[in-house]
């Protein structure tokens, strides 16, 4: 038989009153009662400041669920017994408890009533709390499978499967020192791995200004490629610390050897050729000798048109041929430098989504983002 969603509301609504009024009856059921001796009372009052702290404690997220109705379970189960103990001869107002006690089955159930047809659904479907505490990890989005393993870590620090989990997930979420931190504590269970060295290695290098490749990230790289000469990932990073720090010809020796060892059909080698090609592309040239010496005769108005116009040359340049770095990088220093920084913008701008699949290329513009900043 179907029911008309009104009915349903109703019915709803005049079950959930009677069991509210059976539920507080059972509860203010010591309220009608003669007396109670003074320890009963004490104690009773104990019970209830502990159901109190219990519903705080699970607020504030302090213990799970299960365990608060667990212990609200056991605390109830005493406070019931206390108050059956109660003794009955002591009674200061009987009359007023009696009415009170009326009042509070009446009245709250009424409230209860009131506030439910104003703010809730009757309509909607139930959601039972275990489906809503108990979602599958695969229906969760990333902080809360996040959250959900800091969890387990909180009570188990050494597990060292949520740890290998939640390290990619710090990584994704841009939670590097998080996840550093997280290959550390592997390392310390593990043993040395040169994945592990490597992973850590990379999350270094993301937390730091600029994506640089720092003595910490560099001895990760470092100890990774001494457990496994053959690893290319620790190759890659060594060869961009080397370029990094000025070392251009060994960043391309360490690269070409690397290539060479590289399978054509190999994820990496597209994106190890254009770096190969990027720190092996000339620099273009700067003013000769002779437009430096015409340079300081010049007007500060001429001299500040002529550098306008070569760093007008070099934007030309770069909108013909994109795939050079280290000119976007001199045309964003270019307009730093003469104050042009909506230009330094948009020209950071270009250059971050020509290079958006090259890692490495992306480091370097976060530097330069950086110092524009």
């Amino acid at each position: 038989m179907n029911i008309p969603v009104n009915s349903q509301a109703i019915i709803l609504c005049v079950l959930f009153a009677i069991l509210t009024a059976l539920a507080i009856g059972a509860v203010l059921r010591p309220l009608a009662r003669r007396g109670r001796n003074q320890e009963g009372a004490h104690e009773i009052a104990i019970y209830r400041d502990q159901l109190g702290e219990i519903g705080r404690d699970l607020e504030r997220g302090l213990i799970a669920p299960e365990e608060a109705e667990g212990a609200r379970l056991e605390v109830s189960r005493r406070l019931i017994a206390a108050g059956k103990a109660v003794d009955a001869g002591e009674s200061n107002n009987p009359a007023r408890r009696k009415l009170a006690a009326l009042a509070i089955v009446i009245v709250v159930p009424l409230v209860a009533l009131v506030f439910y047809l104003s703010e809730g659904s009757p309509e909607l479907p139930d959601q039972p709390f275990e489906a809503r505490v108990n979602v599958p990890v695969d229906q969760l989005p990333l902080e809360g499978l996040v959250a959900r393993i800091e969890q387990q870590l909180m009570k188990a620090p050494e597990d060292e499967r949520a740890l290998t989990v939640i390290g990619p997930a710090y990584m994704e979420l841009g939670r590097y020192d998080d996840a550093a931190n997280t290959y550390r504590t592997l390392l310390a269970l593990k043993g040395p791995a040169a994945s592990l060295y490597i992973s850590l290695g990379e999350a270094l290098a993301a937390a730091s200004q600029g994506g640089l490749i720092q003595p910490d990230a560099r001895k990760a790289f470092e100890a990774a490629a001494a457990l496994d000469p053959k690893n290319p990932r620790a190759d890659y990073y060594l060869g961009l610390a080397q370029l990094q720090s000025g070392d251009r010809e060994g960043a391309l020796k360490r690269w070409k050897a690397l290539l060479e060892d590289t399978p054509a059909d190999a994820p990496w080698h597209a994106g190890l050729e254009q770096a190969i090609a990027q720190a092996s592309a000339p620099s273009a040239p700067g003013p000769d000798a002779d437009a430096v010496a015409a340079a300081q005769d010049m007007t500060p108005q001429a001299r500040q048109q002529m550098i306008e116009g070569m760093v007008g040359r070099l934007a030309d340049q770069l909108a013909q041929k994109p795939d050079d770095l280290d000119g976007w990088l001199r045309l964003i220093r270019a307009y730093q430098v003469l104050g042009q920084k909506d230009k330094a913008v948009a020209a950071l701008a270009s250059a971050r989504s020509h290079f958006r699949n090259d890692k490495t290329a992306l480091m370097r513009l976060d530097e330069a983002q950086n110092a524009l900043n």
